[in-house]
């Protein structure tokens, strides 16, 4: 029996060393490869972000409502990070928001949800794997768009597409039973301050290269167990 064990465990240890390399090239090949850092986009007609000062959240000494101070209307625009943080702050106020339409429409009787990103990715780098600035996850909004806004819009955010880059002026609903009670933008007003782009993204060689060498490795030893089957 010994001299058939012997064939046998080499052939169990030669998958997973293969393995282990291709584990190691998979996580070294990211760290390595050659991508350009992300140009940051000057995007004419993004308004600036009001003032924090202008917006305090703070809690009530019995700890169970936040409570914030009246929000000057100033035409400029509050982010999705400034509502989730202190919704109550927003609650039922006008305000204007930008973003990236990504995904899908959800059309409903009068309009259509959309969600509108407004993180780096969207207002200020692109989206990755195109370049190597991580700027966090992403974040946004679900915005209600009503029916004679929808035709002004060119294109979603999806792998192969930029989305329209919009600003947005609208109610925000704190718990917006629509929305399954969730925190909401009521749009009334939409202005395209980008339409949507294609993305290419170029051939990452580093990667082809780990993959044809992964499928030979993986042809060789199949030939080499076929070989060794009795």
């Amino acid at each position: 029996m010994a001299p058939h064990r012997q064939p046998a465990k080499r052939l169990l240890v030669a998958p997973v060393l293969l393995l282990a390399g291709i584990l190691a090239v998979v996580i070294t090949v990211p760290r390595v490869t050659d991508r350009p850092a992300a140009p940051l986009e000057q995007l004419a007609g993004l308004p600036d972000v009001v003032d924090a000062d202008d917006r305090q959240c703070r809690r009530e000494r019995n700890g169970s409502e936040p409570a914030a101070s009246p929000m000057p209307v100033t035409g400029a625009r509050v982010t999705s990070a400034m509502m989730v943080a202190c919704p109550a702050a927003f609650d039922g106020r006008r305000v204007r928001y930008a973003g990236e339409l990504v995904g899908d429409l959800l059309h409903r009787d009068g309009g259509a949800w959309v969600l509108v990103n407004d993180d780096d990715y969207a207002l200020r780098y692109g989206p990755l794997p195109a370049h190597r600035e991580y700027r966090g996850t992403n974040s946004g909004l679900s915005v209600w768009l009503p029916t004679d806004l929808l035709d002004d819009i060119t294109g979603l955010g999806r792998p192969n597409q930029r989305g329209d880059l919009v600003v947005l002026d609208g109610h925000v609903r704190r718990t917006d039973p629509d929305d399954g009670g969730g925190l909401s933008l009521r749009a009334d007003t939409l202005q395209i301050i980008r339409p949507a782009q294609p993305l290419t993204e170029p051939l990452d060689r580093p990667q082809a290269i780990l993959a044809a060498a992964s499928l030979l490795a993986a042809g060789v030893l199949w030939t080499r167990r076929e070989r060794a089957s009795p």
